[in-house]
């Protein structure tokens, strides 16, 4: 039998948006770095899913070169090149920074 099964987003706020310049982006940078996350990524939603105890973390990540820069999008020259990642769920976000969905 299975328990309850969550999504949680961090969403990810416009560039115009202050949250880049406030203690809630403090609050997301610590929470990245708490779960492994590079704080260097794309300006994406992050998703959390999964029962409680065994969540995980699918976020967008900027693929680096081996002396960590970012690299372009052979596809789509002028853009940077990502992929999609998961990781386990150390930590959850902030309550004041997600929206939650069961």
């Amino acid at each position: 039998m299975s328990g309850p099964y969550f999504t949680t987003t961090v969403p990810a706020p416009p560039d115009d948006d202050p949250f880049w310049s406030s203690r809630l982006h403090a609050l997301v940078m610590e929470w990245l770095q708490t779960n492994n996350i590079n704080h260097v990524i794309p300006r994406r939603d992050i998703t959390i899913t999964g029962p409680p105890d065994t969540r995980t973390i699918h976020y967008t990540a900027f693929v680096l070169s081996g002396d960590g820069r970012i690299q372009i999008d052979p596809n789509n020259q002028g853009e940077a090149l990502v992929e999609e990642r998961t990781t386990p769920c150390l930590v959850e976000p902030p309550a004041t920074v997600t929206e939650k969905a069961t």
